[in-house]
């Protein structure tokens, strides 16, 4: 399990911060809790799923997104750029 702050620019209301939430959270092993006033997701992970995947398919909804905080529980070594 791991888990990062991201931040997440470009999410002008409430709307664009539950569609993140429902392309992520229908992912097995994957939550993600976005805060749009804040501009911030929290994302959890049990599994292999990548970081960079995840980034991307926010992305691909027209955000801007970078990792901000990463906490690591479980699996230390993990790996990003797998």
């Amino acid at each position: 399990m791991w888990a990062t702050k991201l931040k997440i620019d470009g999410m002008t209301c409430p709307s664009c911060a539950d569609g993140i939430k429902k392309k992520l959270n229908v992912l097995e092993g994957v939550e993600i809790k976005v805060s749009y006033p804040e501009g911030i997701g929290v994302l959890t992970v049990m599994g292999d799923t990548r970081l960079e995947s995840l980034i991307e398919q926010i992305a691909q909804k027209g955000y801007q997104v970078k990792e901000i905080d990463n906490k690591t529980a479980a699996t230390p070594q993990r790996n990003k750029t797998e």
